[in-house]
C-alpha cells in the first residue's frame, strides 16, 4: 500500500500497524516525523523493545533474519529500524527483504527508512514485496511555493495563526530548509503570545536560519547558481566575514577542483577521483560534475592564476576592490565570465 506523509496518521487510527514501512524521500525532517508517528503508535501498543540496523559499507544483512529468528526473553513484541540512508541494498540485500516479506514474523513491525527511491530501485523485486506486505510512503520534496502554506499549517498544530505575508516571510529565511523552518516555528510559537503571529512578530523572533557559510558559497558557484551564489557573498559581507577567510577556504576547494579535471582529462573514473579525494556526499558530486561541465581544464587553469590576483588585492588596503574581484571569480564559476582573465589590477 502507497500512502502520502500526511495520510499516514490518519491509516495508523484507522487500520492499526503494519508489518513493514517503507519510508523514503529527501526531506529528512519529513521521514523522521513519520518515523517517529510509526513508533508513538507502538509504544502505545506495547512495543517496547526497539532494535536498530545502520545499513553501512560492509553490512551483514543475515542479521536482520537471525534477529527475527531470535525471540526476545522479555517481549513478543519488538520494532525493528532499517536505515538504509543513500544505500542500496543490492543483490544480498534485496534478497534479505524479500525473504523476510515471504515469512513475517508475528509480533515485530520494520521501519525501513531511506533516500529518495528513484524508479530504478521501485522496480526491483525487493521494493515489490516490500510494498505488498506493507506500506510505502514516498516523501515529495515541498516546492518553494508550497513552503508559505506548510508553514501556516505547521502553526496551526500549535493552536496559532499565521498570515501569508509573515508565513512568506519565515520561507525566505530558512530558504526550503524544512528542519530550519520547523525549528524558527516552534519558537515562534513558544515567544509569542498572541494567537495571530505577524510580520513583525517573525522579525522579532526568528534568527536568520539562511546565514551562509563560505562552503555553501563554494557549492552555489559549482552548481552555476549565480543568483544565491551573489546574494550568499553578500551575506557573508554583511556578517563582517573577512574576505581573507573566504578566499583561503575557496583555493583549497578550487585547487582540488583543478586536480579533480586533470585525473579525469587524463583518463580516471570520475567516482575513482571522488572516492581518492574523499568525496563522499552526493549533493557535493552532483556540484562538482555540473563544473566539470561548464568548464574546460584550461579554464580552470587560467582562473587559477587569475586567483593570485586576488590575493594580491587581499594583502593590500583596497578592500572594495576584494568584494568585487571575489565576486568576478565567483561568477565566472557560475558560468558567467563578467571578467577577462589577462586583466591585470593595478
Amino acid at each position: 500500500m502507497r500512502l502520502r506523509a500526511e495520510q499516514l496518521a490518519a491509516n495508523l487510527k484507522k487500520s492499526g500497524l503494519s508489518p513493514i514501512y517503507l519510508i523514503s524521500g529527501d526531506e529528512p525532517l519529513q521521514v523522521m516525523e513519520c518515523a517517529d508517528a510509526i513508533r508513538h503508535y507502538a509504544q502505545q501498543k506495547n512495543f517496547e523493545e526497539r532494535i536498530v540496523f545502520d545499513v553501512a559499507g560492509g553490512f551483514d544483512w543475515n542479521s536482520l533474519l537471525n534477529e527475527v529468528a531470535t525471540m526476545s526473553l522479555f517481549t513478543s513484541k519488538r520494532l525493528l529500524e532499517l536505515r538504509l540512508g543513500s544505500a542500496k541494498p543490492g543483490k544480498e540485500g534485496g534478497s534479505t527483504l524479500v525473504k523476510y516479506t515471504e515469512n513475517l514474523p508475528i509480533g515485530n513491525v520494520l521501519i525501513i527508512t531511506a533516500e529518495r527511491l528513484d524508479k530504478q530501485a521501485q522496480q526491483t523485486k525487493w521494493f515489490g514485496a516490500l510494498d505488498k506486505a506493507g506500506v510505502t510512503v514516498q516523501i515529495w520534496p515541498v516546492a518553494a511555493g508550497q513552503l508559505p502554506d506548510w508553514i501556516k499549517q505547521r502553526v496551526a498544530k500549535q493552536g496559532k495563526q499565521i498570515g501569508m505575508a509573515a508565513a512568506t516571510l519565515i520561507a525566505d529565511r530558512v530558504e526550503g530548509n524544512l528542519l530550519a523552518a520547523k525549528q524558527e516555528i516552534d519558537k515562534l510559537c513558544l515567544l509569542t503570545n498572541k494567537t495571530e503571529i505577524s510580520p513583525d512578530d517573525v522579525l522579532a523572533a526568528v534568527s536568520d536560519s539562511s546565514r551562509y557559510n563560505v562552503f555553501e558559497l563554494i557549492e552555489a558557484a559549482l552548481t552555476a547558481n549565480a543568483a544565491r551564489t551573489i546574494r550568499m557573498l553578500n551575506g557573508l559581507r554583511s556578517e563582517g566575514v573577512e574576505p581573507g577567510n573566504i578566499y583561503g577556504v575557496l583555493m583549497w576547494e578550487f585547487r582540488r577542483l583543478c586536480s579533480i579535471a586533470y585525473r579525469v582529462k587524463t583518463g580516471t573514473p570520475l567516482e575513482k577521483v571522488f572516492t581518492e579525494y574523499r568525496v563522499w556526499d552526493n549533493g557535493r558530486k552532483s556540484a562538482i560534475k555540473n563544473c566539470l561541465h561548464q568548464h574546460r581544464i584550461d579554464d580552470l587553469h587560467r582562473l587559477l592564476r587569475f586567483a593570485v590576483q586576488i590575493d594580491r588585492k587581499i594583502k593590500s588596503s583596497d578592500r572594495v576592490i576584494v568584494w568585487d574581484i571575489l565576486q568576478a571569480f565567483l561568477l565566472t564559476m557560475t558560468g558567467h565570465p563578467v571578467m577577462k582573465y589577462e586583466y591585470e589590477f593595478t
